[in-house]
């Protein structure tokens, strides 16, 4: 896709004359009020029209929509973030319409100091070179750890999360040295690491402080120093080889050294006659489903009016946070917690995929256009791919009494997957819809443990106090990943109300007298406050029905979509910090497995627009809270209206030795069921698939020939 492709709906991604004209006008906007100032763009992206402008119908081209984007551009010079928003044009049925007039700010806020917005791949490498060239880092290297080829120093950027602000120094250096104290600084912590060359696993090779920058000064403000550093005593660098590159199992210590002699066979996937789905620019059509695609800078993918047959399931939906705790209290590692989403923006971080290697079959892709921090586009390729695969058996029942009456279906999906780096970690994002008219939404986790050097007590000790030793004198630390998920409902039109549903037994009484009965426990959730659910015991799901008047022909029940959690990997707890400690307070949508709210157009992240290095409490460096809790205070009736649901998920990792170098996938999930949707079974009509071989048809049995 060419970085200035056309668009084709109101709700495509801005395309790269967008994101120029944005940020063009932009840059003129603000040095008009503030002067020949030096900007740093953070994000520019498409504000999503609203539905009024869409007319209550996503799916189809629409006239005379405006395209505006939404534009956060730092001045370093000053510390503030300015936040816009940019009429570019109107859109008319099939392509982007200039009308030959400029663009136009219609919005302009200056944010409170100290709101910071993502960290771009830029901030991220501008990180790691204000730290390979600070002259004290370089002198610790040198002296302490004979570190001098700074090509071999890994600086591992993580956002700060300030635990303690009153007393966390790198806050307040501008104040300790008298340097224009009023400029918040824009803190990005660095872990170290060394290798022994390029293509070295540096996660083997922890070093033991950890250097903290201002990009705004571009400076380092503060070197943190683990235990045993502050009491003055130098650890020696673990220098074992764990490698899991293709070209580096040769030198390893003790690991594998060469490829297996029996690998897997060669698999090939094949479709002959095509793919079964249609894409017509971001709309896609299969087996009766139809979506559009969409990607931004912070959720990546996204999925908007999800339908079947024509029927609406889904009007949008996305990842829309993540809190990553690290379970070690000991300095410096309290600071230790990332908000991948937000933090860093999981379409920032998005990598290109690759046939044989991360898809098989036949592929579809999607590009992505993303902006720098000059305002320019760029092309990420091949950033989602499309594809289907066989997951099995759909349905089968062999009728014994009678063989020629066998049936048997193969199960069809419709996979979309999006990969993401985010430093040392993969996040996988899987949408899987299936014939039987299912949606199951999966994150994929690997890459690489964050790793640190054990302290000289703990290899006393035998064992780390707050991790697991994955290699010699190599601590990988407790830690949770925490997912919430955004999913805008519309079970056949907007109207919704929601149910949670469980199932108990029950005592022994008249209407039970042999003990064998047990009950579906309906209740409903009518208000904000009860929408708030806690981690559901097996077997509970909540159930979404249309409550304008829709009902199921066979029930006579109102047709309805359920959520079922915990569908891929076993359960998990919700967030298991402290209630009042910063990470809680921060991350608090992960405290509830569900919340429900009405929809609100400003409502969009749980943890609030820009939870990147907030500061909960009163004093003078804290930052405005926003986010679920803050909505839900009011209380809003959630009974027959828009709804909007917030699901919150996740993995508490305890690392495995096996979790290193490089870590097997772990799943977790849910599903989007239909419960009274259809009026039967919604795959009956699937044909059988003949085999190569026409002798045999899959649906019958052998001894029906």
């Amino acid at each position: 896709m060419a970085v200035d492709s056309q668009v084709s709906h109101p709700l495509d991604p801005l395309h790269g004359e967008e994101i120029r004209r944005a940020a063009k006008c932009t840059q003129t906007k603000i040095q008009d009020l503030y002067g020949n100032v030096v900007l740093r763009f953070s994000t520019i992206t498409l504000l999503e029209p609203n539905r009024t402008d869409l007319n209550g119908n996503e799916s189809k081209n629409q006239k005379d929509v405006d395209r505006v984007a939404e534009v956060v551009v730092m001045v370093p010079s000053t510390g503030r973030t300015h936040k816009l928003t940019v009429k570019l044009g109107s859109f008319e049925s099939t392509s982007f319409n200039h009308r030959d007039v400029p663009p136009e700010v219609l919005s302009h806020v200056e944010l409170p100091l100290g709101i910071q917005p993502c960290f771009t791949p830029e901030d991220c490498f501008l990180a790691e070179d204000i730290v390979k060239r600070d002259e004290e880092v370089q002198k610790r290297l040198r002296d302490e750890y004979n570190l001098i080829d700074l090509t071999l120093l890994a600086c591992d950027p993580w956002s700060v999360h300030v635990a303690d602000p009153e007393n966390f120094e790198p806050l307040y250096w501008r104040k300790r040295q008298d340097s224009g104290h009023e400029i918040p600084p824009r803190l990005v912590q660095t872990f170290l690491y060394r290798r022994h060359d390029a293509e070295d696993n540096h996660y083997a090779h922890p070093v033991p402080f950890l250097p903290v920058v201002d990009l705004n000064a571009e400076q380092v403000v503060a070197i943190l120093e683990t235990e045993d550093e502050a009491h003055g005593e130098t650890r020696k660098i673990p220098s074992r080889n764990v490698n899991y590159h293709r070209c580096k199992l040769k030198d390893n210590d003790y690991l594998e050294t060469s490829f297996r002699v029996d690998p897997p066979k060669r698999l090939d996937i094949a479709q002959p006659d095509g793919p079964s789905f249609v894409v017509n620019g971001n709309h896609i059509e299969w087996q009766k489903w139809s979506f559009r695609v969409g990607f931004n800078y912070r959720e990546a993918l996204v999925l908007h009016n999800i339908c079947y047959n024509g029927r609406s399931v889904v009007r949008r939906a996305s990842l829309v946070e993540m809190t990553v705790p690290y379970g070690e209290p000991k300095p410096p590692f309290q600071g230790k917690n990332a908000g991948d989403v937000a933090d860093y923006g999981l379409g920032f971080c998005a990598t290109s995929l690759e046939l044989g290697c991360d898809c098989k079959g036949n592929i579809t892709y999607f590009d992505a256009v993303l902006n720098d921090s000059k305002g320019e586009p760029y092309i990420v390729p091949k950033v989602i791919c499309l594809h289907e695969e066989d997951s099995g058996i759909l349905w089968k029942h062999v009728e014994y009494r009678n063989p020629t009456m066998t049936e048997t279906r193969r199960a069809r999906n419709l996979v979309l997957q999006c990969s993401m780096t985010v430093v040392n970690y993969e996040y996988l994002i899987y949408v899987t819809f299936g014939l039987d008219g299912g949606i199951a939404f999966d994150v994929k986790l690997t890459g690489e443990l964050s790793t640190n050097l054990m302290t000289s007590g703990e290899e006393m000790r035998g064992s780390p106090d707050f991790g697991v030793e994955v290699a010699p004198g190599v601590n990988a630390q407790f830690h949770q990943h925490m997912f919430c998920y955004r999913l805008d409902m519309k079970v056949d039109g907007p109207i919704n109300r929601i149910y949670e549903i469980s199932v108990a037994p029950m005592p022994r009484n008249n209407q039970n007298p042999y003990g064998n009965a047990f009950q579906r426990v309906s209740t409903l959730l009518s208000t904000e406050e009860e929408g708030k659910r806690p981690l559901p015991p097996p077997g509970t799901s909540w159930r979404i029905e249309n409550a304008s008047g829709r009902k199921n022909l066979v029930n006579k029940q109102p047709t309805a979509y359920k959520l079922i959690p915990n569908t891929r990997g076993s359960p998990q707890p919700l967030l298991l910090t402290d209630p009042e400690s910063a990470v809680s307070q921060r991350g608090s949508f992960a405290t509830a497995s569900l919340w429900v709210t009405p929809y609100s157009a400003d409502q969009r992240y749980p943890a609030g627009e820009f939870p990147t290095q907030s500061i909960i409490g009163n004093g003078s460096m804290s930052t405005p809270r926003d986010g679920l809790p803050i909505w839900t205070q009011e209380n809003r009736s959630i009974l027959d209206c828009d709804l909007v649901l917030w699901h919150s998920f996740g993995v508490t990792h305890i690392p495995r030795v096996e979790d290193f170098p490089v870590m097997p996938v772990e799943i977790s999930g849910f599903m989007l069921k239909p419960d009274g949707f259809f009026d039967g079974n919604p795959s009956i009509d699937v044909p059988p698939e003949p085999n190569d071989d026409v002798s045999t048809q899959c649906c019958y049995s052998l001894a029906s020939h």
